[in-house]
């Protein structure tokens, strides 16, 4: 029958392009609980960072004097949420509010416990308690509520990791323009949140960049020689350290990651030379690394369906390859992954 087939056809090219269900690890009737790579990076020390001064003082900065509302907007692995931490602990920041809350937004959202949570932080930042009722009034009752107790109060709140334009629809009628210069940071990896939310409110779009060369590689040199007094990356390894740089392209979270794998081996230049010649296959199989890729997993479980098909194929090309657009086009439609619409012309 024809959905067996089809059904045989997903198999086999989960097999070729190496795809593991997302969240199926363990066996039988053994649950491993999911962990979140991202959670460590909010707690990571000032003198750990690399690159994140300048971000972080311009956001301040415009934080206290310009918009409402600001985004930070960036691929996965970047930064955000670290850049955000850093901006919402600043003394600078923190003095300047009544009332803070930071709240972690996710793809699979649900808005009554969004509002939950945002409350329930608003009250504990005042060292009060949040009402008993908070656990079971809906979401019109949430929406009075919040504007009751925000109204005189000037506050700050963060929204990270927000996916998709709902979220917003959930909050913007909770948390009101009282004239008092309360602010509002979202983090996300979608650019259409952004655009949305200008819909309703002043927005400041931060887009925030890779590390440049030299900054990645510093930042590579303090990871991987942590445990070294000097810090220092020897010279017979410069040219491989620099060449591990760029292959990060310069994504903060590859690059310590990378950097944490290196610290085992010490300065043993053959040791980093072996795990330079096959960068691509300790990617895939290294425990070390697999934080990196359950981070940009996220955005590929994001894509719709039909998208899924056409960013796998580009696996069936080699590193560093140039692929023309016109051929590409060709292979999806060969492949079936585009398929003719009525009036529409492929």
């Amino acid at each position: 029958m024809q959905w067996q087939l089809e059904i045989r056809v997903i198999g086999q090219k989960r097999k070729r392009y190496e795809l593991n269900m997302c969240g199926t690890q363990g066996s039988g009737n053994i649950v491993v609980a999911r962990r979140d790579p991202r959670v460590g990076m909010q707690f990571v020390h000032d003198n750990e960072l690399v690159g994140i001064d300048s971000p972080r003082n311009e956001l301040v900065h415009r934080l206290i004097s310009g918009p409402s509302v600001r985004t930070v907007v960036s691929l996965g692995g970047i930064g955000k949420t670290t850049l955000a931490r850093k901006v919402y602990e600043n003394k600078t920041v923190v003095q300047q509010f009544d009332c803070h809350a930071w709240v972690t937004v996710s793809q699979s959202f649900h808005a009554e416990e969004l509002l939950r949570t945002l409350l329930r932080c608003f009250y504990e930042a005042r060292k009060e308690s949040p009402p008993d009722s908070i656990g079971r009034i809906d979401e019109e009752e949430f929406i009075g509520k919040s504007r009751e107790y925000l109204h005189d109060k000037r506050y700050i709140a963060v929204f990270d990791d927000a996916w998709n334009q709902d979220f917003w629809h959930s909050i913007e009628h909770v948390l009101l323009d009282n004239n008092k210069g309360c602010r509002i940071i979202i983090t996300t990896r979608n650019a259409k949140v952004a655009e949305f939310c200008k819909k309703s409110s002043l927005i400041h779009v931060h887009n925030l960049r890779p590390l440049p060369l030299e900054l990645a590689r510093e930042l590579l040199h303090r990871t991987a020689f942590r445990f070294d007094p000097e810090k220092q990356c020897p010279p017979e390894s410069k040219d491989l350290s620099l060449d591990i740089v760029r292959r990060c392209q310069g994504l903060p979270l590859a690059t310590v990651d990378i950097g944490g794998l290196l610290s085992t081996k010490g300065k043993d230049v053959v040791q980093w030379k072996s795990l330079h010649n096959r960068f691509s296959a300790e990617f895939n199989g290294n425990p070390h690394l697999t934080d990196i890729k359950k981070i940009l997993s996220f955005s590929y479980h994001d894509l719709p369906h039909y998208l899924k098909s056409c960013f796998l194929s580009l696996g069936m090309f080699p590193e560093d390859y140039s692929i023309r657009c016109g051929r590409l086009f060709r292979l999806w439609v060969a492949e079936g992954f585009v398929k003719q619409k009525t009036r529409y012309k492929l």
